[in-house]
């Protein structure tokens, strides 16, 4: 399999469809903002704070992908807060919509560009993979969660 088949199956996989782990769509479908809000059982963070964190990270690498310039943060900035004061349905879409982005961007791009940027996105797909479980995992925890299977393997 080529690079680019690599990236687009890991892209879907973290975005929207199921494979050998729960994707992104899935993960927060039905899920209502009082509940990505709340805090249960001493978990560092709520699920809507792990969705700024996935979308802050993933639209500055698309960013980067495309070549745009893209402001630097300080050391400290909290990339898990909603600093825009989103509310949870826009920043799901808003993350939805980089992640479709990306599949587009990845299609058209030269090779020399997947070539230069495949372990960066690889490992930004991980990142994404590793935080959705995250989510399936807080739902799970606090009942919000269904018994059907979902995934592959």
């Amino acid at each position: 399999m080529a690079i680019r088949e690599v990236l687009i199956e890991q892209l879907k996989s973290v975005h929207d469809e199921n494979s050998w782990f729960v994707c992104f769509n899935y993960a927060v479908r039905e899920l209502e903002e009082p509940q990505a809000m709340e805090k249960l059982h001493d978990q560092p963070h709520s699920i809507a704070e792990i969705v700024h964190h996935l979308y802050f990270y993933n639209e500055r690498y698309l960013s980067r992908f495309r070549g745009e310039e893209v402001a630097e943060r300080p050391r400290h900035y909290d990339t898990f807060q909603n600093h825009g004061q989103m509310d949870w349905h826009s920043r799901v879409t808003d993350f939805q919509m980089v992640m479709t982005m990306f599949k587009q961007e990845l299609l058209s791009c030269s090779q020399e560009k997947l070539e230069m940027w495949a372990e960066t996105l690889s490992n930004l797909f991980m990142h994404n993979a590793y935080h959705i479980g995250q989510i399936v995992t807080i739902r799970k925890r606090n009942g919000w969660w269904g018994i059907n299977p979902v995934v592959k393997g």
